[in-house]
């Protein structure tokens, strides 16, 4: 079960171990992938023993001894594709948190090569990143972020505790090169919540990995709460 331990528990890793995912292991993965991919209507696809989709040459961000990933397909000529892209964030970070309970570590990642994935991606359509997913070197380890003060504020006169407990989720999601570009409002009525995000590039995506991770926390703590507007 998928609560805010896991998401205390869960860091980046980008050192994996060389080896592939048992058989019970892609199959656990496999069947959250096929219920994320049918709720949300995305094409979201679980490939095994396919390293090359992480060969690139780059000096930093490099994926190492990862056999696996998991591949989201978009037609090409929406990618980037506002609507797209935050569920693509959201449901991966479902994904990332099932695999997380499940002893498995990832990271997600724009730095690859989409051609050499095994992915079927059919004339049209483009892969927009991939997830690694396999046994990590280490359990990866906490990065410095910015302040919750600095990610939220509240336009009531008190936060409930909920809230703070949702922003400390929403603070540990991860964002593209760490920019955490982005903010959390809790409106006047204290019950309302909007999610402030530049409308580009990758900022999209990693709106929908927060409002994930920030969701399961505010539900965890039984939060009587809703978005501003729905995902």
């Amino acid at each position: 079960m998928i609560t805010v331990e896991t998401i205390r528990e869960r860091h980046s890793v980008r050192e994996y171990d060389g080896g592939p995912l048992s058989r019970a292991e892609f199959d656990a993965l496999g069947a959250v992938v096929e219920e994320c991919a049918r709720e949300s209507g995305l094409d979201i696809q679980l490939v095994g023993d396919n390293p090359e989709v992480f060969n690139v040459i780059a000096r930093f961000g490099l994926i190492r001894g990862c056999r696996t990933h998991v591949a989201f397909v978009v037609d090409g000529a929406k990618a980037g594709d506002v609507a797209a892209d935050e569920a693509i964030g959201y449901w991966g970070q479902k994904i990332v948190f099932a695999a997380q309970d499940m002893g498995l570590n990832t990271c997600w990642c724009a730095l690859c090569s989409r051609r050499k994935s095994r992915a079927v991606v059919a004339p049209g359509k483009k892969i927009r990143l991939v997830i690694a997913v396999g046994h990590g070197k280490t359990q990866g380890f906490p990065r410095k972020t910015k302040s919750v003060e600095a990610l939220s504020s509240v336009e009531c006169a008190k936060a409930p505790a909920w809230f703070a407990v949702a922003m400390e989720a929403a603070q540990l999601a991860p964002t593209a090169m760490n920019n955490q570009n982005f903010k959390i409002t809790l409106l006047s009525d204290g019950k309302t919540v909007r999610f402030d995000a530049p409308q580009s590039g990758l900022n999209v995506i990693d709106e929908g990995i927060v409002r994930c991770s920030f969701e399961i926390a505010a539900n965890e703590a039984g939060a009587d709460w809703r978005w501003e507007r729905d995902i």
